[in-house]
C-alpha cells in the first residue's frame, strides 16, 4: 500500500510510506526557503514522490492531518510571515478587543497587508468567512485532489493529536514493550495534550485528552513578552533560563504557578484567567528578563514531570514516548528521564507539527487494517532525499566560483582542518535529517575543545544569542565518557539534555551550555550515519576527542539548507571558508 502523508498547516511537510516503510519525508521550508512554511506543501510532495519513483496515480491513500485550520492563517501565512511586531499587533488589535472589550475585530482587516489573494490557491467560494474551518477543509481537499488529479475518495483527514501520537509511537524502537505516549503542543483540533497506552502490536488506546494543557501556549507568549518570536524562539528562553535561579526567579515562577495545575492525567486552573498574554504581561511587569525565562521554564518542568509521573503511577508503564512541539524542551525532558519509574524516554526527530504528515500516514495504515507490528519503525533520523555523485558534481560546476579551490578529501583531511581551528559546513549526500535539529548531514562543525569557536561561528554566520549553547555530536562508543546517562536514554536526536562528565568539560567546552555545563548531544552510531561517524572517528584518532561541535547549516532566520544549490548559496553569502559536500571540499581564498 502506498500512502502519501500531508500536513498543510505551519511547518508544512509531506511523507511517503510504501508497504509500511517510511521512504521519504521532508519539510516544505527546506525547499521553499520560507521558514515555518504554512500551506499546501507542493515542493515536499513532489520531492517525496520523485524520490520514491511514485506517480500520483500510483497512490492508494492520502492521509492529511488536522481538519480544523482557520482560513485566516492560510491567507496570512501567519507562522511563516509574521514578525515580532506582527504578533504584538495581533494581541493589541485582535485578541485584546475580542477578549476584553466585547468587540468582533476582523483578523484579515488587521492583517490585510499580509494577504495576497492572487496567490491564494484555494476555492474561496467554499469559505464563508475567516473562521470557517469546515469550508477551509473542503477547499483544502479540492485543491489537493485537483492538483494531484486523484479521487477525493482516497483522502482521509486525521486528528492532529492522534497524528502526533502515532508518529511518536510507531517511530519508537522500544514499542515492543508497553508504551505511555504523551502528546503536548500549543493546540490542534481543539486539544493540546493527550495520553495513550500502546501495547506491543496493538493500536493506541487514548486514555486522556485535554484542551487545558496550556504549557505550550504559556511558553509561546512568554517568548513574545521577552521580545522574541513565538512558535520559533522558545528554545532561546530555555537556554536563558539556566542563568537565573530560584533565589531571583521565584516571584516569576509563582505567577505561573498560581494558574495552570496538573489534575491527574489532565489539567485545571487554580485561578482562572481570560488569556495567556495580557494576564502574564500585567503580572510579570518589572521582572527581569532572565527571571521570566526561569519562571516559565521551571513551571514547564514541574507541570510535565508531575503529569508524566501521574501516568506512570496510574498505568505502571515506564516506557515514555513524547510528541508535539512541547516535547522539544530538552531541559524538561532531562528531568523526565531522571524520574523514578521511567525506564526509557523517546522523542522522535522533529516532534513538532512538521512530523504529523508522517503520523497521519502511519494512522492511515492502522485504519486500513495493517497490524502495528507490521509497520516499520524508522531506524534513524534521516528521512529526507539523498544526492548522487553526479548531482554533486553538477552543483559544484554550477556554483563554485573561479577563486574557490575544489578537491576530493578523506575524513582525516577534514579532521586536520578542524583540529587546526577551521570551521567546516558539511552537506552529507546521504539522506537528509528530518526536523529542526542538524544531525551531521546539514551541519556546521568545529573543534569542541575551543570555546572561542562559538564567537567565530556567530560572527561568520549564525548571529546566535550570546547565552545560547551549541551541541556536541558524540561517537556512540564514547557516550559514557562524556554524558551522565545511567539509564541509557536514547540521545540520537538532540532531544534530551544530560549532565556532562569532568572529561566532557575538558574535551567539549564549546558543545556544552556555558553556564550549567549540560548538553543536548547527538549520539552518533556508525550504522545511522557511517560517513559522519567516520569523520568524528578521524578527529578522535588525531586528537583523542571523540566528538565534534555541531550546529545547523543555515544563516540565522533561514531554514536549514535543503539541496546542494542551497548549500552553495548559503556558503557564498556567509563568512565560512570551507564547504564539505560529499567527499568534495570547497574552500574560499584565505
Amino acid at each position: 500500500m502506498i500512502i502519501l502523508g500531508i500536513h498543510d498547516g505551519h511547518n508544512a511537510s509531506a511523507a511517503l510510506i510504501v508497504d509500511g516503510k517510511l521512504i521519504c519525508a521532508i519539510g516544505e521550508e527546506r525547499l521553499s526557503r520560507d521558514k515555518h512554511q504554512y500551506g499546501y506543501p507542493a515542493k515536499a510532495i513532489e520531492t517525496v514522490l520523485k524520490f520514491g519513483n511514485i506517480n500520483p496515480s500510483d497512490i492508494d491513500r492520502v492521509a492529511m492531518a488536522t481538519p480544523t485550520l482557520p482560513p485566516a492563517y492560510f491567507y496570512t501565512q501567519r507562522n511563516s510571515t509574521f514578525s515580532i511586531n506582527d504578533y504584538w499587533k495581533e494581541q493589541r488589535e485582535y485578541w485584546y478587543p475580542k477578549l476584553f472589550e466585547n468587540k468582533n475585530p476582523k483578523y484579515l482587516d488587521i492583517f490585510s497587508h499580509k494577504v495576497n489573494k492572487d496567490s491564494f490557491p484555494y476555492d474561496e467560494s467554499l469559505i464563508k468567512d475567516e473562521k470557517d474551518h469546515e469550508g477551509m477543509l473542503q477547499a483544502r481537499l479540492k485543491h489537493l485532489t485537483e492538483t494531484l488529479n486523484i479521487n477525493k475518495e482516497i483522502v482521509s483527514v486525521h486528528d492532529h493529536h492522534e497524528s502526533h501520537a502515532y508518529y511518536g509511537y510507531i517511530s519508537s524502537p522500544y514499542r515492543n514493550d508497553a508504551s505511555l505516549v504523551y502528546t503536548m503542543d500549543g493546540g490542534g483540533d481543539n486539544a493540546n495534550g493527550t495520553v495513550s497506552i500502546g501495547v506491543a502490536g496493538e493500536p493506541l488506546n487514548e486514555i486522556s485528552r485535554s484542551s487545558n494543557c496550556n504549557i505550550g501556549r504559556m511558553y509561546r507568549y512568554a517568548t513574545l513578552l521577552l521580545g522574541m518570536r513565538p512558535a520559533d524562539h522558545e528554545y532561546k528562553l530555555m537556554g536563558l533560563a539556566a542563568y537565573n535561579s530560584e533565589k531571583y526567579g521565584k516571584s516569576s515562577y509563582d505567577v505561573y504557578a498560581e494558574t495552570l495545575q496538573v489534575d491527574g492525567l489532565g489539567f485545571k486552573y487554580k485561578n482562572e484567567i481570560k488569556d495567556h498574554f495580557w494576564y502574564f504581561k500585567d503580572k510579570l511587569e518589572g521582572q527581569r528578563f532572565d527571571a521570566v525565562a526561569y519562571g516559565i521554564q521551571k513551571r514547564c518542568e514541574v507541570l510535565l514531570t508531575e503529569w508524566i509521573s501521574n501516568g506512570i503511577k496510574e498505568t505502571g508503564i515506564g516506557n515514555i514516548v513524547m510528541s508535539g512541539g512541547v516535547a522539544q524542551n530538552i531541559k524538561a525532558n532531562k528531568l523526565i528521564a531522571e524520574l523514578d519509574g521511567v525506564n526509557q524516554v523517546f522523542i522522535p526527530p522533529g516532534p513538532g507539527d512538521e512530523s504529523i504528515s508522517i503520523g497521519a500516514a502511519f494512522l492511515e495504515l492502522v485504519k486500513n487494517g495493517m497490524q502495528v507490528s507490521d509497520i516499520k519503525s524508522p531506524s534513524d533520523g534521516y528521512f529526507g532525499p539523498s544526492h548522487s555523485e553526479d548531482s554533486v558534481k553538477q552543483a559544484i560546476d554550477k556554483n563554485a566560483k573561479p577563486d574557490w579551490s575544489v578537491r576530493k578529501v578523506k575524513p582525516s583531511d577534514v579532521a586536520e582542518l578542524i583540529a587546526n581551528g577551521d570551521v567546516v559546513s558539511r552537506f552529507g549526500v546521504e539522506s537528509m535529517e528530518f526536523g529542526a535539529r542538524a544531525l551531521g548531514n546539514r551541519s556546521i562543525i568545529a573543534d569542541p575543545r575551543r570555546p572561542d569557536v562559538i564567537h567565530h561561528i556567530n560572527k561568520l554566520v549564525k548571529m546566535r544569542d550570546f547565552w545560547m549553547p551549541f551541541a556536541p555530536s558524540i561517537l556512540a562508543e564514547r557516550e559514557n565518557d562524556y554524558m551522565i546517562n545511567p539509564k541509557g536514554i536514547d540521545g540520537r536526536f538532540m532531544a534530551v539534555g544530560f549532565d556532562s562528565t569532568e572529561l566532557a568539560k575538558e574535551h567539549l567546552p564549546a558543545g556544552l551550555h556555558p553556564f550549567d555545563r549540560s548538553a543536548r548531544p547527538q549520539i552518533v552510531h556508525k550504522e545511522d550515519n557511517p560517513s559522519y561517524h567516520a569523520l568524528i572517528k578521524a578527529f578522535e584518532d588525531l586528537t583523542g576527542v571523540g566528538a565534534l561541535m555541531n550546529t545547523s547549516f543555515n544563516i540565522h532566520g533561514e531554514p536549514i539548507v535543503g539541496t546542494p544549490d542551497d548549500a552553495f548559496d548559503t556558503f557564498a553569502r556567509c563568512g565560512l571558508h570551507h564547504l564539505l559536500i560529499g567527499e568534495w571540499l570547497i574552500s574560499k581564498p584565505a
